[in-house]
């Protein structure tokens, strides 16, 4: 594909990416904003597509969304089957969703040491004539557009382990915020109110248990990947600031769950952001237990937002024993999924 238009990551139009990409949305969501901006979506038309239930244990942020559906097709044991998928969908002007396994990711840090797949890239463009595929990544260097270019030699085929496309599936969402709320707030309030209890007992049992090499790793991909976009996309749902970066007037019950939810977002970035550079520490089973120290501003801002949407006129559910369950199960899967590996095999 030459000369046509492709998607691309524009800070200016993306929702709340100030300094880095994890402002907000995790590179999958950055990833997927990008498709939806390429089909015409607004800021909230995005934020209402990226949209779903507030729900920190039932809902997958990679696949769980309002207003757009993201289809993956893995192939673990050989990456390269997946790439005539990939390169008929690039030639048709069709943008492909990467999560490469970084085992074969040529200069990445894990390169020959360990299969992750806990990053995203959106291939854009395929150059036949010279094997060389344009890739978006939040990591890659702002001055060039966020771009990356690999040449697709048989040995990088087998990095494409696990890819996926992004299709829009409703009519974008312009509908008035106090409807657009009201619709929402019961099964918000519930599913918020018993999740951020779960979410309380994993992080005292792994506070309890200590934090391992994978288990540290598991739980900034839950936070980042899960439950500060989630909060981040609920507020932003909700209302987006002017271009010129000033914030929207809402109904102040309105305003009063948006400002906690934002605020619940910073704090689950913070936690996120300190666990990342954790793991780049001399001794980071050390500096484990002071960064879990950050979850308790996490979890009080969440008490926040609960009171706030029961202010508003929700009501919390009543306690779901299985909950906690059913969130470990989830963190237990992300371990074995994004980062299949012991943790005494790790150094």
């Amino acid at each position: 594909m030459t000369g046509a238009m492709v998607p691309r990551f524009d800070q200016l139009g993306a929702l709340g990416w100030r300094d880095r990409a994890l402002d907000g949305l995790n590179c999958v969501l950055r990833c997927v904003e990008a498709v939806l901006r390429f089909r015409g979506l607004d800021s909230l038309a995005v934020a209402r597509a990226l949209n779903g239930p507030l729900d920190p244990v039932g809902r997958d942020l990679a696949k769980d969304f309002d207003g757009c559906r993201v289809d993956y097709r893995t192939e673990f044991d050989d990456g390269s089957r997946n790439v005539p998928f990939v390169l008929e969908r690039l030639t048709a002007g069709e943008p492909v969703m990467v999560l490469p396994d970084r085992f074969h990711l040529p200069g990445d840090v894990y390169e020959g040491r360990y299969h992750f797949h806990d990053h995203a890239v959106l291939a854009v463009r395929w150059s036949p004539d010279d094997s060389l595929m344009t890739v978006l990544d939040t990591d890659a260097d702002l001055d060039d557009g966020f771009r990356r270019h690999w040449r697709l030699t048989p040995e990088l085929q087998a990095l494409f382990t696990w890819v996926s496309t992004v299709t829009v599936t409703d009519a974008p969402d312009d509908s008035d915020v106090e409807e657009y709320f009201a619709e929402r707030l019961a099964r918000d309030t519930a599913l918020l109110s018993v999740g951020a209890h779960a979410l309380g007992e994993l992080l005292d049992q792994l506070t309890e248990s200590g934090l391992g090499l994978v288990t540290a790793r598991a739980l900034h991909v839950l936070v980042l990947g899960d439950i500060q976009p989630q909060l981040f996309i609920y507020g932003n749902a909700l209302a987006v600031p002017s271009a010129s970066g000033e914030e929207p007037v809402l109904p102040p019950e309105i305003a009063a769950v948006r400002t906690a939810a934002l605020d619940a977002r910073v704090r689950a970035k913070r936690l996120g952001i300190a666990l990342i550079a954790a793991h780049e520490q001399p001794d980071p089973l050390a500096v484990y237990p002071r960064v879990l120290e950050l979850s308790r501003p996490l979890r009080t801002s969440l008490n926040r937002l609960r009171e706030a949407l029961v202010a508003a006129g929700g009501q919390e559910s009543p306690f779901d024993p299985g909950a906690s369950a059913r969130l470990r199960a989830r963190f237990a899967h992300i371990e074995n999924t994004c980062f299949p590996l012991y943790q005494e095999s790790m150094t």
